[in-house]
């Protein structure tokens, strides 16, 4: 199903993007790279238990519901349409009425649920687990994510182009909008005990009355040190990656880097610049050289 390799790509696209300029940058493990072949490739991740494992987790659950979404709507997949429970109805005296094709996530769901979930839990142990529930409900966590963020658009109809009436209709936001409100709940996941008794618990014992909400990301284990590399955990460390001097962010060579300095080399680049049209009939272009300072890590 060509919508399940797009959903895969999707959520791994827009991890490497959301974490582009981080320690880990969502290229290792090396599992990570082939996790558009199918659910067991994410083995190794599943079973880490960290952060890193929650935001993959999600992100990859989301990608799927939003790629099957809109296979659905575009009428590529035989089991699913539109969202017809929204039609006929809408405010008349308000001036709109449901139309248009609504995007029915409620089909993307349960096929994520059905894809996803079941392998979690041959893959990371006994269905009692704390790491078996971490996983489940971090898949779900970016499935509540994609729902959250569903938009009405209208489309407007009356004389002279007024909006006497509107044509209505649900539809997914996109995946980068999706991606950073996943972030944002990595950068405030919740560690779990992974003792799992009757409920998930915080592993703080002074915030275990604290709710855990169905969209906050949840992990177990302790993030391991990005820094430098670890060919059994398959991290590359940072290493050769290019980094910023000026920035204080994540992608400045202070932080980037680990405090082990960076070097500096400059690169020379040759483009086409002031182009001019002469008739007749062909442009003639100077060639321009540029200089460029790039900063990578030692």
């Amino acid at each position: 199903m060509p919508a399940i390799r797009e959903g895969a790509r999707l959520g791994l696209q827009e991890c490497r993007s959301q974490f582009r300029h981080e320690r880990w940058d969502c290229r290792s493990p090396p599992a990570a790279r082939r996790a558009t072949a199918a659910p067991a490739a994410l083995g190794p991740q599943l079973s880490s238990g960290t952060k890193e494992t929650a935001f993959l987790s999600a992100v990859t659950a989301a990608g799927l519901v939003h790629s099957v979404t809109r296979s659905c709507s575009a009428g590529n997949v035989t089991e699913c349409s539109c969202d017809v429970t929204l039609r006929h109805g809408g405010s008349p005296t308000e001036g709109w009425h449901w139309g248009g094709c609504s995007d029915d996530i409620h089909y993307g769901m349960a096929f994520s649920r059905r894809f996803l979930d079941v392998p979690v839990k041959n893959l990371t142990g006994k269905s009692g687990s704390g790491l078996v529930a971490m996983n489940l409900h971090n898949n779900e966590a970016g499935r509540q994510a994609v729902a959250k963020l569903m938009s009405v658009d209208c489309r407007c109809h009356g004389v002279s182009g007024s909006c006497a009436v509107k044509t209505c209709w649900k539809t997914m936001s996109s995946f980068e909008k999706i991606g950073r409100f996943l972030k944002d709940k990595y950068e405030n996941s919740i560690q779990i005990s992974d003792r799992l008794k009757k409920k998930l618990r915080r592993k703080e014992k002074s915030q275990r009355k604290i709710p855990i909400g169905k969209e906050d990301l949840l992990y177990v284990n302790k993030s391991p040190n990005y820094c430098v590399e670890d060919q059994k955990l398959g991290i590359p460390g940072t290493q050769g990656r290019e980094c910023n001097r000026t920035s204080q962010g994540p992608e400045g060579c202070n932080l980037l880097c680990c405090g082990r300095g960076y070097n500096t080399h400059v690169v020379r680049h040759v483009e086409r610049c002031e182009c001019k049209f002469v008739w007749c009939c062909y442009v003639r272009c100077r060639r321009c050289e540029t200089m460029t300072d790039v900063h990578t890590c030692k």
